[in-house]
């Protein structure tokens, strides 16, 4: 069976098995070192501001019911807009 298409992701949905969470520090200037993350995981409230992978910048307000595996695919995590500290944010390859 193929997956899903989705209008907000190029492709398909990647719902296939994580493979490396690793730890983001917010940067405005700099893209995430390994390349667009298929899902972020969120472990404190607060803002967030980032990049999707088809360019637009996003900021979410996330609640204690965001946290767990979120299936955005992201470039970059802005420091200007993002309240939650670095170590609550990783990112998912």
């Amino acid at each position: 069976m193929l997956p899903t298409p989705t209008p907000y992701v190029k492709g398909f949905n990647d719902y296939t098995p994580i493979d490396d969470i690793k730890a983001v520090t917010p940067n405005d200037s700099a893209d995430l070192p390994n390349g667009t993350c298929k899902a972020l995981i969120f472990n404190a409230t607060g803002n967030i501001t980032f990049i999707t992978a088809l360019g637009t910048q996003v900021t979410l307000t996330i609640s204690a019911s965001w946290f767990g595996v979120q299936y955005i695919r992201a470039t970059r995590i802005l420091a200007t807009g993002t309240t939650i500290s670095a170590g609550n944010i990783l990112a998912c390859y």
